[in-house]
């Protein structure tokens, strides 16, 4: 079986070495599928005051002390934030991505929570016939956003000419999570073929950390072998 690559991108606030090793973050799901797929780790071009992210996490999300402080807030970045009503950043998020792609050639491209969202972008830039995102084959959404302003931004990189996202997409994370309110009406409204493995259980980070079991991975493990199987040689 081909052994994939897929680009990972994280979560607001975090990094590349908190996204690849720390709990709550995509280690375990890395873990789950380190026969699979080879994992590209880029950094989010946007750099934060640390802030803005202890801010977030109290106030908007509810996270207790504990757990921000758990989360750490060393180098944080992001690929782009919401701020007075509007995404910031993300231009120079998608630029940043758009060399990334175009020098590792992915087969894939996943994200956690603000980094799902930037993959989401990713593939509907894609669809549109961005040179640089033309390697990319599935797509994987972590607890990505799926609010209306989400969805707008996925409608404006697909353009006129396309409705949908095309390439085999799954998204995953808990039904209690807020930033998976419109899941199912998005992925019936702006893919083609997307697979919800949403699961019925509360977690820690107002329900939005990943899993730190990698048998809570399975429907991932079989999705990528799914892919490799399809993108096998020959």
């Amino acid at each position: 079986m081909t052994r994939l690559k897929i680009v990972t991108l994280h979560c607001f606030g975090s990094n590349p070495r908190k996204h690849a090793n720390q709990q709550g973050h995509f280690v375990h799901c890395a873990q789950a599928c380190a026969g699979l797929a080879e994992f590209v780790y880029p950094a989010g071009p946007n750099l934060l005051d640390p802030d803005v992210v202890r801010s977030l996490l109290r106030n908007d999300m509810g996270c207790t002390d504990e757990e921000v402080e758990a989360f750490g807030l060393e180098e944080p970045r992001c690929w782009f934030r919401f701020t007075d009503n509007r995404y910031v950043g993300l231009e120079n998020g998608m630029a940043h991505l758009a060399d990334v792609c175009r020098r590792e050639r992915p087969d894939g491209i996943a994200g956690y929570s603000n980094g799902g969202g930037a993959a989401q972008l990713v593939a509907a830039a894609r669809e549109a016939g961005h040179p640089d995102f033309q390697s990319i084959r599935f797509l994987m959404s972590f607890a990505g956003a799926t609010s209306p302003m989400m969805q707008r931004h996925i409608r404006e990189y697909l353009g006129p000419d396309h409705s949908k996202i095309t390439i085999p997409t799954i998204i995953f994370g808990s039904r209690y999570d807020p930033m998976l309110a419109n899941a199912r009406q998005m992925a019936a409204d702006l893919f083609e073929h997307c697979e919800l493995a949403i699961a019925d259980e509360k977690r820690p980070f107002a329900n939005h950390a990943l899993p730190d079991q990698t048998e809570r991975y399975e429907r991932i493990v079989e999705f990528v072998k799914a892919q490799a199987g399809v993108l096998r040689p020959g």
